[in-house]
């Protein structure tokens, strides 16, 4: 994990604290601006808001954390919207040329007592629900309409 500030009542160096009921901090004409060298943390019992009218950018030059996992950093990818709906498109894709394959070459007879294959009947319904996920919007539908991934 990163750097881990030390809490205000152990910090040996100089500090500023600011005690009291509610503190408002407002830039009538311009913006707030917050630097530190090693961290900026921000805490509460209760929500951290952040409402805009514009975009909001969260950029670093290493990971970005979503969520902690038992206290440790989470190891589970995002996933980038547009190349998932490509590489499902095209698994897809081959599932239902190899169904169409299979369709072709091999003519399944149907014993009259027994367990059987599909038959050529059951084809149809196969490429039904391939062309139902392939639809227009189903991957669509999985995509955030918001946050967008580098």
């Amino acid at each position: 994990m990163a750097y881990v500030p030390a809490q205000p009542n152990v910090y040996q160096g100089k500090q500023i604290v600011i005690n009291s009921d509610r503190v408002l901090f407002n830039a009538k004409n311009d913006s707030i601006l917050l630097f530190a060298d090693k961290s900026i943390g921000l805490n509460t019992q209760g929500s951290i808001n952040i409402d805009n009218k514009g975009l909001f950018v969260v950029n670093s030059k290493k990971e970005i954390y979503l969520g902690l996992k038992q206290g440790s950093a989470p190891t589970e990818p995002a996933l980038l919207g547009d190349k998932t709906d490509a590489y499902l498109q095209d698994m897809l894709n081959l599932i239902q040329d190899l169904v169409l394959f299979l369709a072709a070459e091999y003519k399944v007879t149907v014993p009259m007592v027994g367990v059987s294959a599909p038959g050529p009947n059951d084809i149809g319904s196969f490429i039904q629900k391939i062309s139902y996920l392939k639809s227009e919007g189903r991957l669509n539908d999985i995509k955030s309409k918001k946050v967008k991934l580098v």
